[in-house]
């Protein structure tokens, strides 16, 4: 057990800190967008490459926060049964379900690695402006992302195995029980 603990904390703590380092991309963001508005009105020429790299920082923004959200039970949920079950009755429910998130995330990794290792092998810029910015990075970060979130099921489908087995969840190495806990999700 101490493995399978050892190696959900440190899925879970790495998907807390990639998590917390990219919620910065917003500042970056809101920069961005701000000095070509600034730039629009006062001198009456946009950057020309303000509008690109918001599109590249939002979509790795977008994407890398997949696995932070699933550590910390934060997803969207609509749940007019589900909340009302006990533990055991929501870990069946998401071991039940959980084909589902992983055949998405089959199709994903499959798919996110053939685009990045196109776009690296190619070195691949965008020609949408004279600036022509690496695209590769941000293509390579949606195969990250999709590979954190996929480590992440696991530790999930993890938890609910040890909750259906009566096995006491670490939920500091597992990440929260409930969706609902808010006073449970600061220790991810």
């Amino acid at each position: 057990m101490g493995a399978l603990t050892a190696f959900a904390r440190a899925v879970t703590v790495t998907n807390a800190w990639v998590g917390r380092v990219a919620s910065y991309a917003v500042l970056i963001l809101f920069i961005l967008l701000l000095s070509d508005v600034v730039m629009r009105y006062v001198t009456q020429s946009p950057v020309s490459w303000s509008s690109l790299a918001s599109k590249m920082v939002f979509g790795v923004y977008a994407i890398i926060g997949g696995g932070y959200l699933l550590a910390r039970r934060d997803h969207v949920n609509v749940d007019l049964f589900y909340g009302n079950f006990s533990k055991k009755k929501k870990a069946v429910t998401d071991i039940a379900t959980s084909f589902l998130f992983f055949l998405f995330l089959s199709v994903l990794l499959t798919e996110s690695f053939s685009m990045a290792y196109d776009s690296i092998s190619r070195l691949e810029v965008s020609y949408e402006t004279t600036w022509r910015p690496p695209l590769w990075p941000s293509k390579s970060m949606i195969f990250v992302a999709a590979a954190l979130l996929a480590l992440q099921g696991i530790v999930k489908l993890i938890a609910d195995i040890m909750i259906l087995m009566d096995i006491e969840v670490d939920e500091s190495a597992f990440g929260p029980l409930q969706d609902d806990d808010t006073s449970e999700k600061e220790t991810v």
